[in-house]
């Protein structure tokens, strides 16, 4: 397997020396998951946080109505999982699934922590990694409290366009908070417009 895509994932962040490159290597494990299987299941202690070298995946909560609400989408070069459960250790509340056969290289919490030790310098990457994420959080529940639904996808269009080749619309609907009709109507609205 090739590491360079995660390397060149942290070089966009610090800088490593070969020989912490290889350090960071070596803490690595590559998994495999096909279509529908579960990186982790709500109830079970996340014990990875899992970079996408291959496929899709989602993050996702059930509710007590049986209603599932995507809370991540992940692609290739992207990082993903239940980050409160790995955190802490704990039992999760999430579910985090392949949409497609998907291949990760999973850092174990344990080797992240090996890691620190080695190679301080990969905090930094990890702050820099949480709090980018945390801010994409934040403004992604402002736009939920601002934005009416045919805003909160234009935006979500302007800002991941390669998510939408990739993701099924459904998922894509749930991460917005509407139905997939729903997205329909407002994709059929959009072209209609643009026609004009």
């Amino acid at each position: 397997m090739s590491y360079e895509l995660i390397l060149e994932n942290f070089r966009r962040h610090i800088a490593l020396s070969p020989d912490e490159e290889r350090i960071l290597v070596s803490l690595l494990t590559p998994r495999a998951f096909k279509k529908g299987q579960f990186i982790t299941s709500e109830g079970e202690i996340n014990r990875y946080t899992n970079y996408i070298t291959r496929g899709s995946a989602r993050v996702y909560y059930i509710d007590h109505g049986g209603q599932e609400h995507v809370i991540q989408l992940g692609i290739k070069d992207w990082w993903i999982g239940d980050y409160p459960s790995f955190i802490l250790q704990q039992p999760g509340y999430l579910y985090t699934e392949a949409l497609e056969p998907t291949e990760i290289l999973a850092l174990s919490y344990e080797n992240q922590q090996k890691l620190y030790e080695q190679v301080p310098r990969t905090e930094r990457f990890f702050r820099l990694l949480t709090q980018r994420a945390y801010a994409a959080f934040q403004q992604r529940m402002l736009q939920n409290l601002s934005m009416d639904a045919e805003k909160r996808y234009l935006s979500f269009r302007e800002a991941y366009p390669e998510l939408e080749q990739q993701i099924a619309q459904k998922h894509i609907a749930s991460y917005l908070g509407m139905s997939a009709e729903f997205l329909s109507k407002i994709k059929k609205r959009i072209v209609r417009q643009q026609r004009l």
